[in-house]
């Protein structure tokens, strides 16, 4: 009996996860993206956004964060939700990398409004740049409970050039995207 439970709450929590991840919505059409402006889609939250440590904002609601004299700027809009998952940008930073790219970290949290767990992971996110879809190095992968919320940071390696980059959000009914603006010192 308790092994029976045990594959039946492994079974649902992977099918959770891949549904987080849209496996299951091949057919569909995303049903909410951000505008290019970095303005939240239909039916996300139009709360204000916090930033985090390492951001402030200016007079213009964008937020800016920085790292050894490198400045990321932040779109107005900060937070983006699909059904009971929400994402909101705390605040970024850049500085170069070992390998003559930058590390571009980006603080977010995840609140969960629903009644499940669900995974709060690296995988959600992608970093568009140049017309390049960066993955994020790996690290980031919290449970989040029901009615709850989990900060982490999710980390990028991009090129040393990067100016502009369009950070996509992956919800199980579409995606949500933001354009950051980085500048070296």
């Amino acid at each position: 009996m308790t092994a029976a439970a045990a594959v039946i709450t492994a079974l649902t929590g992977l099918l959770l996860g891949l549904g987080q991840l849209g496996v299951f919505d091949a057919g569909r059409p995303a049903a909410s993206t951000a505008s290019a402006s970095g303005t939240a889609s239909p039916g996300a939250s139009a709360g204000t956004a916090q930033p985090g440590a390492g951001a402030s904002s200016s007079g213009s609601g964008s937020g800016t964060g920085s790292g050894a004299g490198w400045k990321v700027t932040l779109p107005t809009e900060r937070t983006y939700r699909a059904a009971d998952v929400e994402y909101e940008i705390l605040g970024a930073s850049a500085r170069p990398d070992v390998s003559g790219k930058i590390a571009l970290t980006l603080t977010l949290r995840c609140t969960n409004h629903g009644r499940y767990d669900l995974n709060f992971w690296d995988s959600t996110f992608r970093l568009n740049v140049g017309g390049v879809s960066y993955s994020p190095d790996p690290g980031l992968n919290e449970l989040v409970a029901g009615d709850s919320s989990k900060s982490g940071d999710v980390r990028f390696t991009v090129p040393a050039d990067t100016r502009e980059a369009l950070l996509r959000i992956k919800f199980a009914e579409g995606e949500s995207s933001a354009r950051l603006a980085v500048s070296p010192p």
